[in-house]
């Protein structure tokens, strides 16, 4: 119920960059880097401040269309206090390709 209730994976973009890179709120996207690609759909707001994407929640993979978020991701610890470096995961957000 949940997870029908959230809807398809979908990452929020501020509008700033939503329209450097010519997308709209409801386009499909892909979210790439080094490490792979994800699809989502786009949710444009201010929530997020330009430069950055999110991500809310983690799907599993059975919900993807391409991969998860995990899959861009690094597996190394940060240098301060061996935590998680998701949070400075750096990735290319685009059109999704037909």
């Amino acid at each position: 119920m949940l997870r029908r209730r959230e809807g398809v994976p979908c990452c929020v973009l501020h509008p700033t960059e939503a329209t450097r890179r010519g997308l709209a709120d409801g386009d499909a996207v892909e979210l790439r880097n080094d490490r792979g690609v994800m699809a989502a759909v786009l949710r444009v707001s201010d929530e997020v401040g330009p430069g950055v994407v999110l991500v809310p929640g983690q799907r599993p993979a059975g919900e993807a269309r391409l991969g998860t978020i995990n899959l861009l991701t690094s597996d190394r610890y940060t240098d301060l206090g061996d935590g998680a470096t998701y949070q400075s995961t750096r990735l290319e957000v685009s059109r999704a390709s037909a």
